[in-house]
């Protein structure tokens, strides 16, 4: 029952299969990932820079995403089990071959490794997840206690006792959500949070509660249902009642949460009140009670991330007779807890992967339990990785790419004008107090006590109870930040993610390999790829979220209101920019407000790597020479959109629009590189151009 910290990331966010099916869209849109034969290949197929993947018939000037990446697009074709596929997909498939192996070589090692270990640990749950005959024979077994506690929920009292047990036991976080974290204001010190509980789908894809009766995608997800709790030994009719009251509740209490907008705003989500404050907005659960429950003392101040939610419960509480909650929580708990059943949950998981994603194909098994196992034993599988498949030199590297995408921003801070005087003084100290780590943390959390056997549920109530333990052991003690440790900034997540609480950012081991990174490549393409990202993370530090934090991490806003009001109108014109892109025919992008933080961000990685680039080619004048017939300059700018190339189904660009602060990838292919004036430079293009944005429009904030 805890919440995440602020974080800022390149990627998109997506849910493990460990969370259950509350997460599990996200991980169908973006973890379809099966490695094909060839996936530890990395050629201009696996979008290693290439002039292959060009399409020179096109000019540059009259659409440059056709003339970088037309050739890739043409000639490659998607597997009918991807529902999106580009880049991450591509290092992902990577990154599962070399887990198939990892994984492969933990099972063989388990029975004689020493308990504990991460072989034990990992390769134990392997083997319990791939023994399907088992799993099909155990049936509801393995959750049967779980549904008597929700079955014996009578009164609000026993839901409060209900919603701790089942959330330390692995079960879904119902209702509302309390722990301890990081404090926004005081980052040496925990605070306690509240937040709302989790819905019965992945946020990824909660706009669908908007959607009327009788829309497709509501009556897919209810069909789904339907045939999950028929699977579980419902009658149909019975099963068909309880899917209405879930669809019910998810769609009040969806209502009530932030908007994706809001949540990405510290001064929405960071709400300081007090329990008896909480209490009378929501006097059905006694929260005194669900805090000595989850044996916590009452604290002096808590947080609340959802200022609308607790009145929205109270009435959803009020209105809903008992049974209505009963019958929601089995459901949750059947959710939650599938992915770890009978392979019989796949079928009815197949349609919901068509209504959500257009793919009914779902991950192979092996993809399916790497993701429970990230979910799990995240930093456990991370270490075997990191062991196997990630270099001393590669994190070496990395980090002095880092050291010089860093000098490119403090080159840069002195000319930013727009920022008063004592603003940029500050930016240039909160600069230099940024952290970054790479690869994998320094020191591993210890999960050698936790108990992994072959009982997979248990398990996870074993894993779910260490984590919670580990949390109270914090609360009332100093911060020590852990790096690595969130499902989004694993080692073996193809991702990046900046924390403004801690003014830095991470950079897992899995993102710092070819295509994204290789040693033996020219600048430009190291630069204008791994280094744009490096550079993207940093600005996260001087954008909406990050003026509000001061360069020890704490929530303070250090800039003055004249450079807010300039920022913004800088920020006015990548939304309107935003808003006018095209995501289909007839569908207009719509969200340059929900998207301009990370659009800022493509801005200021590719602005900054390229500036690197030409710092480090002044010292290296030897590599600044052509290559393929094309100039470094060239060769920067087309690295960067050849890696946002993607080709993907309808459903899945309409939900990321919705929902997702990142673009879509065909438009962070182009659209941060209309704002430099070496793209159109290094290209000829002229006033006129379809690609020519006039100056007017451009922005130059970082």
């Amino acid at each position: 029952m805890s919440r995440t910290p602020a974080g800022r990331n390149v990627h998109r966010k997506t849910g493990p299969w460990a969370h259950g099916i509350a997460a599990v869209a996200a991980a169908l849109l973006l973890g379809q990932q099966a490695a094909a034969q060839d996936a530890g290949a990395i050629g201009p197929d696996q979008m290693a820079f290439s002039v292959v993947n060009m399409d020179t018939s096109v000019s540059p000037g009259q659409d440059f995403y056709r003339y970088a990446a037309g050739g890739w697009l043409k000639r490659v074709t998607p597997p009918e089990r991807y529902s999106s596929f580009g880049f991450f997909e591509v290092v992902s498939d990577r990154v599962e071959l070399q887990m198939r192996q990892v994984l492969a070589q933990a099972a063989q090692d388990a029975a004689t490794a020493p308990k504990g270990s991460p072989a034990q640990q990992v390769g134990t749950f392997y083997k319990a997840y791939m023994d399907v005959d088992a799993r099909r024979a155990a049936g509801m077994t393995p959750v049967k206690s779980h549904l008597e506690r929700a079955e014996a929920i009578n009164n609000m009292n026993d839901l409060v006792r209900f919603m701790v047990q089942t959330a330390e036991d692995g079960g879904p976080a119902l209702f509302l959500q309390m722990g301890p974290d990081v404090d926004f204001a005081n980052n040496t010190a925990y605070v306690m949070f509240v937040t709302g509980g989790s819905l019965s789908l992945s946020d990824d894809f909660e706009d669908l509660f908007e959607e009327p009766d009788g829309g497709p995608r509501i009556a897919g997800y209810r069909t789904f249902l339907i045939e999950t709790l028929k699977v579980a030994g419902m009658p149909e009719a019975e099963a068909a009642r309880i899917a209405d009251v879930s669809i019910s509740i998810d769609r009040k209490l969806h209502k009530a949460k932030l908007t994706p907008v809001e949540s990405h705003d510290p001064g929405k989500i960071y709400n300081q009140t007090t329990l008896a404050e909480l209490q009378s907005q929501i006097p059905q659960l006694d929260l005194g009670l669900l805090l000595r429950e989850m044996k916590f003392a009452v604290p002096d101040r808590l947080i609340m991330t959802e200022p609308r939610y607790l009145p929205t419960l109270s009435s959803l509480l009020a209105e809903r007779p008992i049974e209505d909650i009963r019958d929601y929580a089995k459901l949750r708990i059947i959710l939650t807890f599938s992915s770890y059943l009978s392979p019989d949950f796949d079928i009815p998981l197949s349609g919901l992967n068509q209504t959500l994603t257009g793919v009914s194909i779902l991950p192979p098994i092996e993809q399916r339990v790497l993701d429970l196992i990230k979910g799990k034993l995240g930093q456990p599988v991370s270490k075997l990785y990191v062991d196997n498949y990630f270099t001393g030199e590669t994190r070496q590297k990395a980090s002095e790419m880092v050291g010089m995408i860093k000098g490119a921003f403090v080159q840069r801070m002195p000319g930013r004008k727009w920022l008063s005087g004592e603003t940029r003084a500050a930016a240039i100290a909160k600069l230099d107090k940024l952290s970054f780590k790479i690869g994998y943390p320094d020191t591993w959390i210890d999960y050698s006590k936790v108990e992994v056997t072959s009982d997979l549920v248990a398990t996870a109530a074993s894993l779910s109870r260490f984590e919670m333990e580990r949390m109270r052991k914090k609360f009332g003690q100093p911060v020590e930040q852990e790096y690595f440790a969130s499902d989004k900034s694993l080692p073996i997540v193809v991702n990046a993610g900046y924390n403004a609480t801690v003014n830095g950012f991470v950079v897992p081991a899995a993102i710092i390999q070819p295509p994204m990174f290789d040693a033996k490549l020219d600048a430009a393409l190291n630069f204008c790829r791994i280094g744009a990202v490096l550079g993207h993370e940093m600005t996260h530090g001087f954008d909406w979220t990050g003026k509000q934090f001061d360069g020890e991490g704490n929530l303070r806003n250090w800039w003055q209101p004249s450079d807010g009001e300039a920022f913004d109108a800088l920020a006015q014109k990548l939304i309107t920019q935003a808003n006018s892109y095209e995501v289909l025919p007839g569908l207009m992008n719509g969200s340059g407000a929900q998207q301009v933080g990370e659009n800022m961000a493509d801005l200021g990685g590719i602005t900054l790597a390229h500036v690197a680039l030409r710092t480090y080619l002044a010292e290296h004048p030897e590599e600044d020479v052509l290559i393929d017939g094309l100039t470094q300059d060239q060769r920067c700018f087309l690295a960067w959109t050849q890696i946002w190339a993607w080709m993907g189904k309808d459903e899945v660009l309409r939900s990321q629009v919705a929902r997702d602060a990142h673009p879509p990838n065909a438009y962070r292919a182009v659209a941060p590189l209309l704002h430099l004036d070496a793209f159109y430079d290094a290209f000829g293009i002229k006033a006129g151009d379809p690609m020519w944005l006039d100056p007017s429009k451009r922005v130059e904030a970082w």
